[in-house]
């Protein structure tokens, strides 16, 4: 069950007043022979005409004052209740419907991306489907006002209903999971490096922006906590061990849509002194996962630890804007 607000465009008409203006005419007769008694009776029926006017305008200054500075165009909303929020998704694909809306001759519904992918052939009646647009629920989709499904963790925006899948998509209060096994805190990506810095502050390696760090891995760590001591953000070394030797790669916790930091990654052979150094970009993940997201990885020839069993490396991580040479 949902509610929604639905906002409504008024004609901009306004309401009509209390006693609406009468039009007149009046014939002037010109005919000889024209009896004294009706003309009376005209003259009359125009001193009852000005004082139905002067009323008429002593209510329309009443009513004015009651309207106030009304603009010629005003916007109303209703709020509602929708039992089945489902009827606002694509049958097929069940994501909220976008613009624009699609129908087969039955009146079966679906979203654009799908009419793609079922070669414009209604899945429930063999009928053409992808020709013939849903202008209806277009309007409604439009209409409908939701808010955002990350109200709970900060986030403030309503936007129309079609809109819904592409704010999903860029929200920066999406919610981001602890690293630390074992606890189910779950925030924005601001709430979680509060929250870390408060539960687990000595579970990290502390690095700050533009400094040449060197951290440390076991050949056989999955991967190590890093936090920025300016914003607090938290960063995970992860490594992965192959065939080969170590494949390590350097992500960022938060919402998948946070711009990304250039680092430069450095390690060592020993004892013969070979370098191997990356220069790479950092992307996001909600949620530490054994595979994340990269741009690039280094990978760690076995002898480089040798009998130590130890990944040593340098880490510098840039400020947002650093462009490498």
């Amino acid at each position: 069950m949902a509610k929604f607000s639905v906002g409504i465009e008024e004609d901009g008409e306004g309401p009509s007043n209390r006693v609406p203006k009468r039009q007149r005419f009046i014939r002037m007769l010109d005919v000889e022979g024209h009896q004294e008694g009706e003309e009376e009776e005209e003259e009359e029926e125009e001193e009852s005409e000005q004082e139905e006017e002067s009323e008429e305008e002593s209510e329309e200054e009443e009513s004015g004052a009651e309207q106030g500075a009304m603009s010629p165009q005003t916007t109303t909303s209703i709020s509602f209740t929708l039992t089945d929020p489902e009827v606002l998704d694509c049958s097929i694909c069940y994501e909220p419907l976008a613009i624009p809306v699609f129908q087969c001759e039955n009146g079966h519904i679906a979203c654009s991306t799908c009419c793609i992918k079922i070669r414009n052939k209604c899945p429930q009646c063999a009928t053409p489907i992808g020709y013939s647009r849903c202008k209806a629920l277009e309007k409604v989709l439009e209409s409908v006002k939701v808010s955002c499904e990350n109200a709970k963790y900060g986030c403030r925006e309503a936007f129309s209903y079609s809109m819904k899948q592409k704010h999903d998509k860029v929200c920066l209060f999406a919610p981001c999971s602890c690293p630390i096994a074992g606890c189910n805190f779950e925030g924005s990506s601001k709430q979680l490096y509060g929250h870390f810095g408060n539960e687990h502050n000595s579970s990290a390696t502390r690095l700050q922006y533009n400094r040449l760090v060197p951290v440390t891995l076991r050949v056989d760590q999955h991967f190590l906590i890093l936090r920025e001591e300016t914003d607090c953000s938290l960063f995970i070394l992860n490594n992965k061990v192959e065939t080969l030797g170590n494949v390590i790669t350097l992500s960022q916790i938060g919402p998948s849509v946070e711009r990304g930091y250039s680092y430069d990654l450095i390690t060592k052979a020993q004892p013969e002194g070979t370098t191997l150094h990356l220069q790479s970009f950092t992307k996001s993940t909600p949620r530490r996962v054994d595979s994340p997201p990269s741009l690039g990885f280094l990978l760690v020839p076995s002898q480089f630890s040798c009998n130590s069993r130890l990944l040593k490396m340098d880490l510098r991580l840039w400020r947002h804007g650093h462009q490498f040479p």
